[in-house]
C-alpha cells in the first residue's frame, strides 16, 4: 500500500505520517520511532536504531495504554526504509561520539528548506505542505506530546 498523495489527503491532515504511511499499524509504529527519534535528537546511531526496533518486537513500548508489537522485519522494510527513500531521514550521517571518541554512523532527521509560500499547484505544492509538516514535527516551539510509553519489563 501507497502513500496517499492526494491533495485533500495531504491538506486535510496535520501529521505527515498519515500521508506516508496509510496503514494504521504502521502508522502507530512510525509514530512511535519519530517520538523517540525526537527523544534522541533527532538522530541515532544504526546500533540504537536496531535496539529500537528490536523493543518494539518484544512489546517493550505501549499506545494507548497497551503494548504495542511491530515486527523488527517490517521495520526495516517498510517505515525506515521507506523514510529514507522519501528524504525524510538520511542514512549514514557521520557523528562525532565523545563518550568512545570516534566516528559513528547514524540516521538523522531531514529538516527541509522550503519557502515562505507554497508553489501554485501540482506536485510540488502537495510535496511544500508534507515537507513543511514535517519540519514542525521537529522544529515546533511546544514540547510535543508523548504518544508512546517505553515498558520498563
Amino acid at each position: 500500500m501507497g502513500p496517499r498523495f492526494t491533495e485533500e489527503a495531504v491538506l486535510s491532515t496535520s501529521d505527515p505520517l498519515e500521508i506516508i504511511f496509510p496503514n494504521s499499524r504502521t502508522r502507530i509504529a512510525s509514530r512511535i520511532f519519530i517520538d523517540w527519534l525526537k527523544e534522541k535528537g533527532g538522530s541515532a546511531s544504526k546500533k540504537a536504531v536496531s535496539e529500537f526496533a528490536d523493543e518494539l518486537q518484544e512489546k517493550r513500548y505501549m499506545w494507548n495504554g497497551t503494548p504495542y508489537k511491530y515486527s523488527r522485519r517490517n521495520f526495516y522494510m517498510t517505515i525506515l526504509k521507506r523514510l529514507v527513500q522519501m528524504g525524510f531521514l538520511r542514512r549514514n550521517v557521520p557523528v562525532w561520539d565523545k563518550k568512545g571518541k570516534s566516528t559513528v554512523y547514524a540516521y538523522a532527521r531531514n529538516i527541509f528548506d522550503i519557502p515562505q509560500k507554497p508553489p501554485s499547484v501540482g506536485f510540488w505544492r502537495l510535496s511544500y505542505y508534507i515537507a513543511k509538516k514535517w519540519n514542525q514535527q521537529f522544529i515546533s516551539e511546544k514540547t510535543p506530546v508523548k504518544t508512546a510509553i517505553r515498558s520498563s519489563s
